[in-house]
This record gives C-alpha cells, sequence and structure tokens, in this order.
C-alpha cells in the first residue's frame, strides 16, 4: 500500500527521525509491507530517540488494551503527551519507561 512511496523516505538523511514518525504507527500496528517495516526497525535499532518514541507508544498501547474500559483522565494525560512528543517538547530519551506521562 505505501510501499513505493515509504520505501524513498528511508534514505539516511536528517529527517529520517520525521519521515519515520510518520509512519510510526502503521508500524506498530503491523501495517506496513515487509521491506518498509524492516527499514523502520533498522531505524528504530540504530536511533535511540526513535526507539524510545516506538516504545512509549508500544506500551501505551498495551496498557490500554489490559483496560476493559479505560481511564478517561489516563487518555487525556497520553493525548497530551503524544502533542508534547509531536510537538518536540518532550526529549523521549529523558523517560526510563517506568515514569508517569
Amino acid at each position: 500500500m505505501f510501499s513505493s512511496r515509504i520505501r524513498s523516505l528511508f534514505i539516511r538523511t536528517p529527517t529520517e527521525c520525521a519521515r519515520v514518525g510518520k509512519v510510526l504507527q502503521e508500524y506498530l500496528d503491523s501495517e506496513l509491507d515487509a521491506e518498509t517495516a524492516s527499514q523502520v526497525l533498522s531505524h528504530l535499532d540504530d536511533c535511540r530517540q526513535c526507539g524510545l518514541e516506538a516504545e512509549t507508544y508500544r506500551r501505551i498501547k498495551d496498557s490500554i488494551g489490559r483496560q476493559l474500559q479505560p481511564d478517561a483522565a489516563a487518555i487525556e494525560r497520553l493525548r497530551n503527551f503524544a502533542d508534547r512528543l509531536i510537538a518536540g517538547e518532550v526529549d523521549p530519551s529523558q523517560f526510563d519507561g517506568d515514569d508517569e506521562v
């Protein structure tokens, strides 16, 4: 579905993190073709910041999936955190995975 357009995005450039960020949710939801997913995985392995961001999203997704009815306040905190990540107001490397967002 995305392959030729997205594949061209993964040339190693200073904007690679932003480009990976555009497809990160599709990657985490296993919606990318195998080649693109492999390229994203390679970037996540090489880039600590993007790897931490992906891990944060995985934990959020897992946490929400474990609850029958997600807590409305927790959802709002997660939305605010995601908005701050996207806006570049939060450095994902400052979190070790056990911090509250």
